[in-house]
């Protein structure tokens, strides 16, 4: 009984939170280009952003080894600082949950 009036207060309340928000629904599909298009763009942006690359690594003469040095360099250089931080804040999450 109290299951059945609580699932009956919930979609009340579901389906006056979709009739209040069904106008601001409309406005982002009539002015807001879908998704997918977005996607498409953004997929062709970084196309393009790599055959650019390409081109410059090609045209600069650099060898495999060069490539894959630098690579491992800017990889080091990005993750051991985000690796550091998280530890750090595992630490201080530790400390304030040991008893």
């Amino acid at each position: 009984m109290i299951n059945a009036l609580l699932n009956g207060i919930m979609n009340m309340i579901i389906g006056l939170v979709s009739v209040l928000l069904k106008p601001i629904d409309l406005l982002i599909e009539q002015f807001l280009p879908d998704l997918g298009n977005a996607m498409n763009m953004f997929s062709s942006m970084l196309n393009y952003i790599g055959d650019f690359l390409v081109w410059a690594v090609s045209w600069l003469g650099l060898n495999a080894t060069v490539r894959g040095l630098i690579v491992a360099y800017y990889t080091f250089v990005l993750t051991v600082p985000l690796l550091v931080a998280t530890i750090k804040l595992a630490l201080k999450w530790y400390d304030k949950l040991k008893p």
